[in-house]
């Protein structure tokens, strides 16, 4: 194996334990320290691969980011009839569970984005090119409504994080399958 795959490897395995950290204990879990010692290795190694808090979280933004672009090709979204895409980009941008491990992350990063402004930008880029993707697909699945779609695109997106934020802090009044039935009436509702 050549050094540069084992070092991806070994990037990619601190990248695994430090979104464990932050989806048991939020930020608090993060430090360099705790991350070391939850993957085995010494301070200076940590260090080799991310010089500063800040890198680190930054590259953990982009790790959820790329597992979740991932979830949406292995979905086949593409493949679908605008409607169809509607209803599984939404099931997709919803928390499928109260512990589910990214979305925690997700949610712990999006919290401090807004102290940090680095991160801030990360959120910015990823939600502004997910609210495109959204516009266009609700234009596509109802050409009527289409001058309304940019508008809708913006709800729709507040809207699922809303209830994602709810699946993960408050189970109990929005368990993951009503969260799912409140946003297909939307989509329903667009649909119509």
């Amino acid at each position: 194996m050549a050094a540069t795959s084992r070092e991806a490897d070994r990037r990619g395995d601190l990248l695994e334990r430090l979104a464990d950290a932050i989806a048991e204990n939020g930020m608090e879990g993060v430090s360099i320290r705790d991350l070391a010692t939850r993957a085995g290795v010494s301070i200076g190694t940590v260090q080799y691969y991310f010089a500063t808090k800040s890198d680190l979280l930054q590259s953990v933004w982009l790790y959820v980011r790329e597992h979740a672009a991932r979830r949406f090709t292995d979905s086949g979204v593409a493949d679908m009839a605008p409607a169809d895409q509607l209803r599984k980009l939404t099931e997709l941008l919803l928390t499928p569970a109260h512990d589910h491990r990214l979305s925690r992350v997700w949610f712990a990063l999006a919290a401090r984005a807004a102290h940090d402004p680095q991160i801030a930008a990360l959120h910015r880029e990823q939600w502004q090119g997910t609210e495109e993707l959204l516009n266009r697909v609700l234009a596509r699945a109802n050409p009527e409504r289409e001058r309304e779609a940019a508008d809708a695109a913006a709800a729709l997106l507040a809207l699922l994080d809303g209830l994602s934020i709810s699946v993960i802090t408050e189970p109990e009044r929005m368990p993951p399958e009503r969260a799912a039935r409140i946003g297909n009436a939307w989509v329903e509702a667009w649909l119509t």
